[in-house]
């Protein structure tokens, strides 16, 4: 059994090309949607069930990111907007303990839903765990100001 050293590089940079077009295109996606009225509307609506658990609506687009497209880039979505000012000291801390314990919500109870967990017990186990960790964290934070 030998491995054909050049099929496996041609598979990776196959890959790494694939890869890299979704990430560009994702990329592209989020910046014609960052400046479209959609933005705007989401980001209010999303912004009114957040404000409740200490997140303002400043933090809600990097938190649908998280919670649909995943960790990674839920993560970049919350790098770029700290960076540009657009989110405070307190939305970034819970915005990422929110994804870091509920991110790719979608995907990843689909995935162990394949393999015999109960979806709904997972789906919801994660956002009460999250909602209740930032809602405690939140508190925490107030009372140190």
């Amino acid at each position: 059994m030998a491995i054909n050293f050049l099929h496996v590089l041609g598979g990776a940079l196959y890959l790494s090309l694939k890869l890299s077009a979704i990430i560009i295109l994702l990329t592209i996606a989020y910046e014609i949607y960052e400046n479209s009225k959609l933005y705007e509307t989401i980001k209010q609506l999303a912004g009114k069930p957040l404000k409740k658990i200490g997140i303002s609506s400043n933090a809600s687009v990097t938190m649908i990111a998280g919670l649909l497209l995943g960790i990674a880039y839920g993560s970049a979505v919350l790098i770029k907007d700290s960076m540009e000012n657009k989110m405070s000291y307190t939305d970034i801390i819970l915005s990422a303990i929110f994804l870091s314990i509920c991110h790719a919500i979608i995907e990843d109870t689909l995935i162990f839903v394949a393999i015999g967990a109960n979806g709904v017990i997972l789906f919801g186990s994660r956002v009460a765990l999250a909602l209740t960790i930032v809602a405690i964290l939140n508190k925490i934070l107030q009372n140190r100001r």
